[in-house]
């Protein structure tokens, strides 16, 4: 258009006044057309107004980790015994109550009938405590002692007649002395035969009693705790999981060579683990420098490739309170702490994506707001004072005016600002 206005004045021909106005504005009108800015309503100043309104604000920190199960049991032998059937293998999906193996017994069945016979004999020593007076020591004490008071009466009725015959001068004067020293032996003996009652009473009371009773108790401790351990000859799973191959090794085993019936386990040996899946956690590792943004109960986010097109919801359950380095010390340099997040209950299409040991994305929602203001850093401006404010006006036919504010966290959208409404915010063409 311009340069046809160029033509129309090199032509020598007449020409009127109003139509070159009309070319004029023309041509002003196209070239403001195509310079006029779109993005947002500008003072003649060269300021630009942004529309301010209240939103979500959040903010968030990445972290990286993998799939665990939330329960992992290692299921060890109750006993020694030989495994008389293993019902499953390495790999296998378990429901809760399933059988996993069955122990042989024999071994233990020897001795559930060694503390058997030992609690017959103490139950029996108690029960003789109970009625100690007729026990058979007692009885055997009490029969001393009569014994020994009848002969007693018998020497001193002896020894009366043999004194009046010694004394009428028919008996001689030795068989007198014969009988007085029989009857002190005999008190004597009488004397032993009533301690020794005493004695076999006494076993039957007090400590004694107390000594029995304890040994009784601990034999059917023993009865029982075998007892107990022959009913887990078949070994089931507490919950739903995965079998996994345990990493320790024992002396009679290696973590490497696989379970097999007709092996013989001792006590304690670890035999499989059991991973649960019914509930999954994500372990990750924070920097120490981003530790303070994390908290317990912090909603999480999980993603990951193994499981692309999902978004598994959860909390962090725990963070660890010992850090950790990659030189295995912390001497020096920073350090990196456990972070354990909870994940919500998966449906039945995602444990049949999810599985344990896949990597995982975790977006851990730091800071939420579900209505903040957000202003780019350049709007809020600063007085000789220090006071944060912002050129505001509710509607743009208002007249401006400057509202103080506060600055708080920087977020996606800029800076979350508090003490302003809904409205515009100028914001300075030179971002001063």
């Amino acid at each position: 258009m311009i340069e046809r206005f160029k033509q129309v004045l090199s032509n020598r021909r007449p020409i009127h006044v109003a139509a070159v106005v009309v070319l004029l504005a023309l041509a002003c009108g196209t070239a403001f057309a195509v310079f006029r800015p779109h993005e947002s309503p500008s003072d003649p100043g060269g300021s630009r107004w942004i529309p301010v309104q209240p939103q979500p604000l959040e903010t968030r920190i990445g972290l990286v980790g993998r799939i665990e199960p939330a329960t992992r049991l290692q299921v060890t032998a109750p006993f020694e015994g030989i495994i008389k059937e293993l019902a499953v293998t390495e790999g296998n999906r378990v429901e809760k109550g399933q059988i996993l193996l069955t122990l042989d017994t024999a071994l233990l069945d020897i001795q559930m009938r060694e503390a058997m016979s030992g609690l017959l004999k103490a139950r029996r020593n108690v029960e003789n405590m109970k009625d100690w007076g007729n026990s058979d020591d007692v009885v055997r004490a009490r029969r001393t002692v009569t014994g020994g008071e009848m002969a007693l009466k018998n020497t001193q009725s002896k020894l009366a007649d043999t004194r009046r015959l010694f004394e009428r001068g028919i008996v001689a004067r030795s068989e007198v002395d014969a009988l007085e020293e029989q009857l002190e032996t005999q008190k004597l003996d009488l004397t032993t035969a009533r301690r020794e009652l005493q004695a076999a009473m006494d076993k039957g009371q007090g400590e004694n009693r107390q000594i029995a009773e304890m040994e009784l108790a601990n034999v059917q401790a023993r009865y029982d705790a075998l007892q107990a351990l022959h009913e887990q000859r078949e070994l089931r799973a507490p919950f739903a999981g995965l079998i996994l191959r345990p990493p320790e090794k024992t002396d009679n085993q290696d973590s490497s060579a696989p379970l097999q019936a007709g092996q013989l386990v001792k006590q304690g040996t670890p035999l499989l683990v059991l991973a649960s899946t019914e509930r999954l956690n994500a372990m990750a590792r924070v920097e120490e420098t981003d530790l303070q943004q994390l908290s317990e109960n912090m909603p999480v986010e999980v993603t990951g490739d193994g499981f692309e097109g999902d978004v598994l919801k959860g909390r962090i359950a725990g963070i660890g309170l010992q850090g950790k380095s990659e030189d295995g010390n912390n001497r020096g340099g920073s350090a990196t702490y456990d972070v354990t997040v909870a994940i919500d209950p998966l449906t039945a299409q995602q444990l049949k994506r999810v599985r344990l040991g896949m990597s995982a994305r975790l977006t851990a929602i730091t800071y939420r707001a579900e209505k903040g203001f957000a202003l780019p850093p350049e709007a809020v401006r600063r007085d000789e004072n220090g006071q944060s404010f912002v050129i505001h006006r509710q509607d743009m036919k208002d007249t401006p005016k400057r509202v103080t504010v506060t600055a708080g966290r920087a977020v996606p959208k800029g800076v979350e600002i508090s003490g302003i409404e809904p409205g515009y915010v100028e914001l300075p063409a030179d971002g001063h």
